[in-house]
């Protein structure tokens, strides 16, 4: 599902054989903390609906309440480059007056869409519907973060046009 996934959202880059960088460490919207995560969880709960079932919820909450290194198989089915929190952090440390992390970033990844970061995937219990995150920066003022809920229809998964939990733009 997320090769699949991966390759609809960035498919030209995938076509031209470009890497994604994508954050070693799967990231998700629900607080590390014990009590905004519950807060978290129980605000996505709420929101369930026919286009979004509570089975489907419960699974993304249970699989992203910790942090875990995102599935190193993905490099075997598309380019990746998995960017340590390290790496990142080296190259946006030193701001200097006229380069920053982004012109390091791009001299080391040239072409990159940018950073992405996923969460793990929950999935209803018949597998037929899954839900993720995906947030991407470009720059400084450039990014958004979403999460995704996609149905299999006819083999294929297929972004449901479903407004659901918390969203950023910059």
């Amino acid at each position: 599902m997320l090769v699949s996934f991966l390759g609809q959202k960035y498919s030209s880059y995938v076509s031209n054989n470009t890497p994604l960088v994508i954050a070693d460490t799967f990231s998700s919207v629900i607080p590390l903390e014990r009590d905004s995560q519950m807060e978290a969880i129980k605000s996505l709960l709420s929101q369930a609906s026919d286009q979004v079932p509570l089975d489907l919820i419960r699974d993304f909450c249970d699989k992203n309440v910790k942090a875990q290194i995102v599935w190193p198989d993905l490099q075997k089915h598309l380019k990746v480059v998995f960017l340590s929190q390290q790496e990142e952090k080296s190259l946006f440390s030193a701001r200097r007056e006229k380069h920053d992390g982004w012109d390091k970033f791009y001299t080391k990844y040239p072409k990159s869409p940018g950073i992405i970061t996923l969460s793990r995937i929950g999935f209803n219990h018949d597998g037929t519907m899954a839900m993720i995150y995906l947030g991407w920066q470009g720059g400084w003022l450039a990014g958004e973060g979403q999460i995704y809920v996609l149905r299999k229809q006819n083999g294929k998964w297929v972004e449901q046009p479903a407004s659901f939990g918390p969203q950023w733009v910059s």
